[in-house]
């Protein structure tokens, strides 16, 4: 749910406003209004800038982390003065690292253009030219090449590589010219040069030994030092979002209180050199939002959070989606080996991590584990292998047809299963809009929901069983021609009635096109769990056929291979399919049914972090 909050007006003499923001943010829970965009500061795109750079430095230095450097929680400087300088040495030791590996590539490139004239010594070239035997340094395509260089030009084959050939020419006196490409005389010998990249790798390791100290020691104190930025930048914004009244002598400021602390919250403004009040909501005010939910649902708030929250009218829709959530998942896993192992993996990673969202991201994968372990038995496949229970006593084993989720009666679950979420998202969207304008404007939502409601069962029953009387049919056909009635006489209320009837025509052509479409998207959940189970059990299959006739000892071989790879490469896939179309039916269909908005600000007091 969405915790309700209150406005508040701060009125503050201009003298007393540095040590009233400081008294404020000890008190940490008021979250400032923003009146102005922060674009307007300088010193907040600085503060943004120099952030955004440091997260992403922090996140790189800690991939480098050694495994055995416990993590330790951020260590603020004592200083901001402390912190840039931190920032500057690591920076400093980056930089010579990229610069030392520019050196090592060009000096590599330089190595290698030379090793094809092997080991030589400058000084003796010099000697030679010297004593008028000059050396020179050619290249060219070996099909070029003409042998009566050897006996008009002192030529001399060096190398062959590449389909050229590396020669040279030695008191060259011929005065006709060699068609090929000439180098200029090597500077260094191959010495010389090895040495150098010798020189440039240990420089390269040395700097390399120094990174990592420093992140083995320092990485928290970046942390803290970000943590520094984010105090600075929230004064800022303070003093940014305050207004000037009276000559700039009173200082006004407002902001955000939960409601529930609000009692304690005033006791301790009593106390600040300020004046405050209570202030209506306007219909403009972007109220901030802070989620109130059990520790099952709140779990789940992350995924709420990768979409959007939503706005300050609107319905938290995490508790609503949860459960959906967790059974399609389990639906399009359908193995419960796999949910055992993801129960497993959670619960051994849990005990190992820190920080508590870490934690709750093992909690969530403890509870889609443990409800893929439930479901995949339902469907009666473990590790691809069909159970007893479900089996139909085939020599390959797949679920047998009078089994109550065999792959007919899996794909109707899929389907009941989505038109339910369907008509609870609907419901969802007749409560928010009576909770926005009120329950005349929700009237022709909650008519819908009948609508649809009454016409499958109309139509569902006497499929489902025989028997049913038709008074029965006949009362779901009369409810839902008189929610019909509401949808088309009163879907817009105070308008004319024609706008009333056009207007319903339109809706009812999107909520037939919408709902049949939107239930068909449900169907994959059928598909996806089928895939996931079949193939498991195709490894198995091949597992077995692949190590018969083989040598004992072989064979097991064989067999653990391919049941690990295969295994291993379904959960793989299954992992991504069960995260993305739970997403998928979350974020689309629900979402779109529910009409949801969206575009809820986290609520983020004013504090010390």
């Amino acid at each position: 749910m969405i915790e309700k909050i209150d406005k508040y007006l701060f009125l503050v003499y201009h003298q007393d406003y540095d040590s009233f923001l400081l008294k404020l943010r000890d008190l940490g829970v008021v979250h400032i209004k923003e009146n102005k965009p922060t674009s307007e500061s300088e010193q907040i795109k600085e503060i943004v800038v120099a952030r955004r750079h440091l997260s992403d430095l922090i996140r790189t230095l800690s991939r480098k982390r050694s495994e055995e450097q416990p993590i330790g929680a951020p260590r603020k400087p004592a200083s901001a003065e402390e912190g840039e300088a931190l920032l500057t040495q690591i920076e400093t030791l980056l930089e010579d690292r990229r610069q030392i590996a520019s050196q090592i590539e060009s000096q590599q490139r330089e190595n290698d253009y030379w090793e094809p004239w092997g080991d030589y010594d400058v000084q003796q070239l010099e000697q030679l030219q010297q004593a008028g035997y000059p050396v020179r340094f050619y290249i060219i395509p070996t099909a070029q090449y003409q042998e009566h260089w050897e006996e008009e030009h002192n030529a001399i084959i060096i190398d062959t590589r590449r389909s050229h050939h590396y020669f040279i020419t030695v008191g060259d006196k011929s005065t006709e010219r060699i068609e090929a490409e000439q180098i200029k005389a090597p500077t260094h010998t191959a010495s010389e040069l090895a040495e150098r990249l010798a020189s440039f790798e240990q420089r390269a390791e040395q700097i390399d030994t120094e990174i990592q100290e420093f992140i083995d020691q320092h990485l928290e104190d970046l942390q803290g030092y970000d943590l520094l930025l984010q105090d600075k930048y929230q004064m800022s914004n303070a003093f940014l979002q305050a207004t000037g009244e009276a000559d700039d002598k009173v200082i006004l400021l407002e902001g955000w209180i939960p409601s529930k602390i609000v009692p304690e919250v005033r006791q301790e403004l009593d106390q600040l050199p300020c004046y405050y009040a209570e202030q209506e909501i306007l219909d403009e005010d972007k109220i901030p939002i802070k989620l109130q939910n059990n520790r099952f649902s709140r779990l789940f708030e992350p995924i709420t959070r990768m979409y959007s929250l939503p706005n300050y009218s609107e319905l938290d829709s995490t508790p609503l989606f949860a459960p959906f959530f967790m059974l399609f998942f389990s639906l399009c896993f359908g193995d419960a080996g796999y949910g055992l192992v993801i129960l497993i993996l959670a619960t051994i990673f849990k005990r190992k991590v820190k920080g508590q969202s870490t934690k709750d991201i093992c909690s969530l994968a403890q509870w889609l584990g443990g409800t893929t372990v439930v479901v995949g038995s339902l469907l009666g496949t473990v590790f691809g292998m069909v159970m007893p229970w479900a089996n139909d006593g085939s020599v390959l084993g797949s679920v047998r047809d009078d089994y109550f989720l065999n792959q007919d009666n899996l794909m109707l679950l899929s389907v009941v299963l989505g038109i339910i979420q369907i008509l609870f998202a609907k419901t969802v969207a007749a409560v928010k809009i009576q909770k926005q304008r009120g329950l005349k404007y929700a009237l022709s939502s909650y008519a819908w929901v009948i609508v649809i409601f009454a016409l499958i069962m109309a139509v569902a029953l006497p499929m489902a069983a025989t028997g049913i009387p038709s008074y029965v049919t006949n009362i779901f056909y009369g409810l839902a021609i008189a929610a019909g009635l509401v949808v088309v006489f009163y879907n817009s209320p105070g308008k004319n009635i024609f706008l009333n009837v056009g207007s319903s025509l339109w809706t009812t052509y999107n909520t037939a096109s919408g709902l049949l479409g939107d239930t068909l998207s449900y169907i994959r959940l059928f598909a996806i769990g089928l895939t996931s189970g079949v193939l498991g059990g195709v490894f198995n299959n091949l597992a077995v056929s692949m190590s018969e006739g083989l040598p004992i000892g072989l064979n097991w071989l064989v067999m653990v291979f391919i049941l690990l790879f295969g295994h291993g490469l379904n959960f793989g896939l299954a992992i991504i399919s069960s995260l993305v179309h739970p997403l998928r039916l979350t974020f689309v269909e629900y979402y779109k049914n529910s009409e949801f908005e969206g575009g809820g600000k986290p609520y983020t007091p004013f504090k010390v972090n």
